[in-house]
């Protein structure tokens, strides 16, 4: 994962072509320029999960001259737009009949970019992100998820499933001292404990087995998600790991403060 710098004194072109009204903030923006600046002038289809007043269509409509672009919300506001290049669905994201007919309506071809503003709920974002993904995206696409950090926020009214964050220690193990600590790592590399599913659960029990502590709640946990995605190649290991092997469906993922750009591997 990594986030791209921010140029200080960088133009932000996307905020000049604002016209409505959208809770896109400027961090957010600059980062949408950077990631679709080379598809300006192209025949773009692009579709928003979560619309609110409309704000953004016609931001994304004005942004992209030759794009259609595709707004979902549970309810749509009315939108004043002559060049007819933004249509309007209601629904729910977890939808996956209308998420299916909005892809064979508007994209049959695949969405070259897709964005997830809407409920910021990990469960209902899990279910959008993969049908679209899987079956709504191009290959080479671009799926931005908003918000992400909702699941550090805990009893907020409009965000159930986040907690706030709990620190633990980095690295846990058994103690004992450096020989304990040895001898326990020699014996968990020969051949004739290795395939021993007890002494593995011994170790894990008394906590040899190094896990880093980190939080797993709402959005934050889905986007950790992701990164077993990327990683797929090292699960399904046919020496190390679970076969049959298989490469990942993301060719990488940037990640900025509340926000996340996934890319779809090429086919």
């Amino acid at each position: 994962m990594t986030r791209i710098p921010i140029k200080r004194g960088e133009k932000l072109t996307l905020a000049k072509k604002l016209k409505g009204d959208t809770d896109k903030s400027p961090g957010y923006l600059r980062e949408y320029e950077r990631a679709f600046s080379n598809m300006v002038d192209k025949e773009v289809r692009l579709l928003e999960l979560g619309v609110y007043k409309g704000g953004s269509l016609l931001m994304w409509r004005d942004y992209f001259p030759k794009g259609v672009i595709i707004g979902l919300d549970r309810k749509i506001a009315e939108i004043n737009d002559p060049t007819g290049r933004i249509h309007t669905y209601q629904g729910s994201q977890q939808d996956t009949a209308l998420l299916t007919k909005i892809v064979r309506e508007e994209a049959p071809d695949g969405f070259n970019i897709i964005i997830d503003d809407c409920s910021h709920v990990g469960e209902l974002t899990h279910v959008s992100f993969w049908h679209l993904f899987k079956y709504g995206l191009k290959p080479g696409g671009i799926y931005a998820i908003e918000d992400w950090g909702t699941g550090y926020w805990r009893s907020h009214p409009y965000y159930p499933d986040g907690r706030r964050f709990r620190r633990g220690r980095e690295v846990e193990s058994i103690g004992g001292g450096p020989w304990l600590e040895s001898g326990l790592h020699w014996l968990a590399h020969r051949r004739v404990v290795q395939g021993s599913i007890i002494f593995r659960r011994f170790l894990y029990r008394y906590q040899y087995i190094s896990r880093l502590c980190s939080h797993d709640r709402g959005m934050v946990g889905f986007v950790k998600q992701l990164i077993d995605e990327i990683g797929v190649g090292a699960i399904t290991s046919p020496e190390f790991g679970r076969p049959p092997q298989r490469t990942s469906r993301i060719s990488r993922m940037e990640v900025s403060p509340g926000l996340v750009f996934v890319f779809k591997a090429e086919e």
